[in-house]
């Protein structure tokens, strides 16, 4: 039988449970996604934070739109809310200490960018050694349970060369 799919090949199903906190995480676990740095400066140009994000994806092409979830107690989401302005650095397989110096929660915005090598490109901070990057402007900030969804339309962009790194299993992955 051409095109057919074996019944073997499958893994057997499970049965159904209760939405659970951690049954939940556990199943989106299961879901790679890229890994950016959403970044944004100060109300004067000043003062960078950024953020590590894996809930980025593209929202529209006319116009050029993306979609970004942060976390509602981050404080660059605070920063983000004040500028209305982001940058979107995806992040290369070689960039996992990255990633993980700007997810630290216990270090200061100051001292994540002083270990990052950035640029200002329209005005926002730009990884140097980013994969690709995208600025925008937060067109809309919706309330999402315990996250805020941004949308926001591209600026200006650019890309690096290498390839992604990933986030799938609480992991850092590349492709193989």
């Amino acid at each position: 039988m051409t095109g057919a799919l074996s019944t073997a090949a499958l893994p057997p199903q499970t049965t159904a449970s209760p939405v659970t906190e951690r049954g939940f995480k556990d199943v989106l676990a299961h879901l790679p996604s890229g890994v950016t740095v959403l970044t944004t400066s100060g109300p004067d140009g000043a003062g960078a934070a950024g953020m590590t994000a894996s809930a980025v994806c593209s929202l529209s092409l006319d116009p050029p739109m993306i979609l970004a979830c942060a976390a509602n107690h981050s404080r660059t989401l605070a920063r983000i809310r004040t500028t209305g302005v982001l940058a979107v650095n995806v992040l290369r397989e070689d960039q996992v200490p990255l990633a993980r110096r700007f997810a630290d929660p216990h270090l200061d915005q100051d001292a994540r960018f002083a270990a990052t090598a950035h640029r200002l490109e329209d005005g926002l901070p730009v990884l140097h050694d980013a994969l690709a990057w995208l600025t925008c402007t937060v067109q809309a900030a919706h309330p999402g349970g315990d996250h805020t969804i941004l949308t926001a339309e591209v600026r200006r962009l650019g890309l690096g060369g290498g390839h992604p790194l990933l986030w799938h299993n609480r992991t850092f992955r590349i492709l193989a």
